[in-house]
Formats: C-alpha cells, structure tokens, sequence
C-alpha cells in the first residue's frame, strides 16, 4: 500500500484560507489513517507493506507552510510508531520523506515553476528508487537524497526556535514567486 496522496499550500498561515488548511489535514493525515485502517487486516492477512510519504518538512517547523509541515511531522512519527506496533506482523510500514521532487507539489502549493531550484531536488524515479531499497533493507524510514539527509540531520540537532528562524528565512524567498504576484 503506499499513501501518495497530500498538498501543502504556500502562504502566512493568517492570510490562507482555513478551509484549505482544513482540507490539507482531511487529505494529508486522515485520509492516511483511514486507508490505512482499512485495509490493515487485508495487508495483515496476506503480507505487504505501507510506505506513507512524508517529507523532509517534518523535521522542522515549517513557516509559509505550517499545516503542511505539521501534517507531514504527524505522517512521519504515525508511522514510525505504526512500523513498530506491526513488528512480526508479516506487515512494514515505512515512512519516506523526500525534499523538493519534480512533481505538481509546488504549482499545486501555489508557488511558480522554477520557484525551487532543479539542483536542490530529485526526480520521482530517483525518490521511488531509494524507497524501494529501505523497503528491502526492512528500514521504517527513509530520507531521499544526500543533501536532505545532511539537512534534516542538521535541523534534528538544533533547537526548534533557531531552525523555525532559519526556515522562515529560507522560505521567506519563496514570496516572490508566488502565482499571481
């Protein structure tokens, strides 16, 4: 089973609309939980796996995209626990956590193409290829791409306020680019 389905939304918190945040947690965290439950004792009965997509926004508050990020903190540590609670189950949950990827995420956030720079992401071949190799190696969660290993192993070390500063200044860039501005 793998849970794909989710979108953030580009913005101050305070100028979004609720029903969007609200929608973004319907999709990004009980969709989640309820496919999942669903169809746990299908997957139970015969075997199998679950990766849940993550995202390397749940190793740190994410301003200008604080929903999204706190729905993808609770994707990462659900499933964790989940993995764990399935141990000699005949069932694995995973949980990955790719950075920026080539998809329709960030128009879908609102954002320009072009807005994150090719150089800082990966292709989805690239992501669906290292999460395939953490299901072999029977890992319960999986950070795509060297330098969002080195950044979320870097954001776990430092003390929340310093890096929710330094994402603020990171994503603050992003304002610009924006559709429609």
């Amino acid at each position: 089973m793998i849970n794909n389905s989710g979108y953030g939304s580009y913005g101050r918190f305070a100028e979004g609309e609720l029903g969007d945040q609200l929608g973004m947690i319907d999709v990004n965290v009980r969709a989640v939980v309820e496919l999942t439950g669903r169809l746990l004792p299908m997957l139970k009965a015969r075997g199998g796996a679950i990766i849940t997509v993550a995202s390397t926004a749940a190793f740190q508050p994410t301003p200008y995209l604080a929903t999204y990020g706190a729905t993808k903190a609770f994707v990462l540590h659900w499933s964790l626990a989940l993995n764990e609670e399935l141990r000699g189950s005949g069932v694995r949950a995973l949980a990955l956590c790719p950075g920026p990827t080539t998809t329709e995420f960030f128009k879908r956030a609102g954002l320009k193409e072009g807005a994150v720079s090719d150089s800082l992401g990966q292709t989805t071949e690239e992501v669906v290829e290292e999460a395939l190799q953490a299901l072999v190696k029977g890992r319960p969660q999986v950070v795509t791409g060297w330098k969002n290993k080195v950044m979320t192993a870097v954001a776990s070390k430092l003390p929340k306020p310093l890096v929710t500063r330094i994402g603020a200044k990171i994503l603050e860039k992003y304002r610009l680019k924006q559709v429609g501005r």
